[in-house]
């Protein structure tokens, strides 16, 4: 393929690109603008702060268990209507939680939200899936990658303003908002990829055997367990560095925000990297270098820790490059895992999600239980990444290349 690596492949313009990456970025919108709100949400509630933080425990929790069940209903129902039904339960979600009394009743609400927020991370993927070969699909989940990385920029500081201006329920009804945005549009924009002659039957036995049959199939569930552990080292990044750099090396939190935001900003960057190196490179090869590179950058930070030599400078850099390489990553992993599916896009999608996320939630509560201090973070990020490296050695090894399907 020729085509310029900075255009979306023929089937997919701008601003369906657009939608696709806004609906996806839901669960980040979710999560980043929320947490600044944590005090104040603490204090109004009179709940306790793990009672706050188990609000984001549940969303995880809720973003995994979602992606599971969406999995057989778009396989079954198609792709339409079950993303635009999980966008309502979003925006249902959203408004339950800004009407919160208790902290049990935003627990629920956060569930809710989350479940909402799972079709728009299964459905794309299938989406994509059904009309794009590996090398195509490649391309347009690093485009949805960029894209959607203008959340974690501007979220942060979206939450910060309307948290000061509007309180914490001001963040909810904006998300709703949003959510209703994308619901509306994909109304008018978002087609039906799945013909009906490829759609499965949604009989327990069925699901069950569908489900079976994926992780029977090596290729895949390696490609899924490196995202998983990707994903547990990306969790416990979000989770550790606000302590680390806050309480640790006494970094404000508005220069901590702009940290974070010149991060996501990176991974932007070395995702138009990977649109250009896959028109020269396979997309095992670029994502392997991409590993490799977060690898070593929490392994060379662990050592200088280790050492007593990682001042604040040294900390900040080390762990800006262990973050932007995943630029080169996230894209092709996906790619990579959804075209061993086969024809069950939906369920591969959704089971994906599902490992993925469970992985990542339980690697960031393991890391809580370590000692507080300057080493869990780098520790986790290189065996994180070793293992995400490995998995996908000996996925390279297993894979097969399907012939992508026709737009019906």
């Amino acid at each position: 393929m020729t085509a310029n690596p900075s255009t979306p492949p023929s089937r997919f313009g701008w601003p369906f690109l657009f939608l696709l990456a806004m609906i996806t970025a839901l669960d980040a919108m979710a999560i980043d603008m929320y947490l600044p709100a944590f005090p104040a949400v603490a204090q109004e509630l009179g709940a306790s702060a793990g009672k706050i933080q188990q609000t984001l425990s549940v969303f995880l929790v809720g973003l995994a268990l979602g992606q599971g069940l969406y999995g057989p209903l778009l396989d079954r129902f198609g792709r339409r209507w079950p993303l635009l039904i999980g966008l309502g339960v979003f925006v249902l979600g959203s408004v339950l939680a800004a009407l919160a009394p208790s902290v049990e009743w935003l627990l629920f609400a956060r569930f809710l939200q989350a479940l909402g927020a799972a079709a728009g991370l299964v459905a794309p993927r299938a989406i994509v899936s059904d009309v794009c070969s590996v090398q195509e699909s490649a391309r347009v989940f690093s485009v949805l990658m960029q894209v959607m990385m203008i959340a974690p920029i501007l979220a942060p500081v979206v939450g910060s303003y309307l948290l000061t201006h509007g309180g914490w329920r001001m963040v909810f009804w904006t998300l709703a908002v949003v959510g209703a945005l994308g619901a509306a549009w994909g109304l008018r924009a978002i087609p039906e990829t799945l013909a009906r002659d490829r759609r499965a039957p949604l009989h327990a036995r069925a699901i069950l055997r569908a489900y079976a049959q994926q992780c029977r199939a090596p290729a895949f569930m390696a490609y899924t367990l490196a995202g998983g552990f990707i994903l547990g080292a990306l969790f416990v990044y979000i989770s550790v560095s606000p302590f680390v750099l806050i309480e640790h090396f006494g970094m404000s939190p508005q220069h901590f925000s702009y940290f974070f935001a010149s991060n996501a900003v990176g991974v932007v960057v070395a995702g138009q990297l990977s649109l250009w190196l896959i028109q020269r490179l396979s997309e095992q090869r670029v994502l392997l270098a991409g590993i490799a590179v977060h690898a070593f950058a929490g392994l060379l930070l662990l050592v200088l820790v280790l050492l007593g030599w990682a001042g604040l400078g040294v900390y900040l850099a080390l762990l800006g490059l262990s973050v932007w390489p995943l630029g080169l990553v996230f894209g092709n992993l996906t790619a990579l895992t959804m075209a061993q599916a086969g024809e069950q896009a939906g369920v591969a999608s959704a089971l994906m999600g599902l490992l993925q996320y469970l992985m990542g939630a339980a690697i960031g509560a393991l890391v809580t239980l370590a000692a507080p201090g300057l080493v869990p973070l780098p520790a986790a990020i290189l065996v994180c990444g070793a293992l995400a490296a490995l998995c996908c050695w000996w996925g390279g090894r297993r894979s097969v290349s399907p012939a992508p399907a026709a737009l019906p």
